[in-house]
């Protein structure tokens, strides 16, 4: 019997419009850190400074955080693969 809660609360889940299947990759605990930014892609960088921003894509958006992933649960119920493999299936 394990003591740990059983809480879920963020995940990783990566969409694929080419593959139906999710990836997820669920975690007990919000993350430390989530940053989002975004950049823009200027059409020209030698634009005349008087003429409109002009623009040749959607934003470039990047996503990160600081997640700590361990194994800690699966080794205390002695659960494969978490004991030969640690958590690598998972990543």
């Amino acid at each position: 019997m394990s003591i740990s809660p059983k809480l879920q609360k963020g995940a990783i889940v990566n969409f694929d419009i080419f593959n139906p299947v999710a990836s997820v990759v669920a975690f007990q605990y919000n993350p430390e850190k989530v940053t989002r930014t975004l950049q823009t892609q200027a059409a020209g960088e030698d634009a005349d400074r008087s003429e409109a921003l002009r623009l040749k894509g959607a934003p470039v958006e990047n996503i990160s955080m600081d997640v700590e992933i361990d194994a800690t649960d699966q080794l205390e119920a002695a659960k494969e693969p978490a004991t030969s493999l640690g958590i690598h299936p998972q990543l």
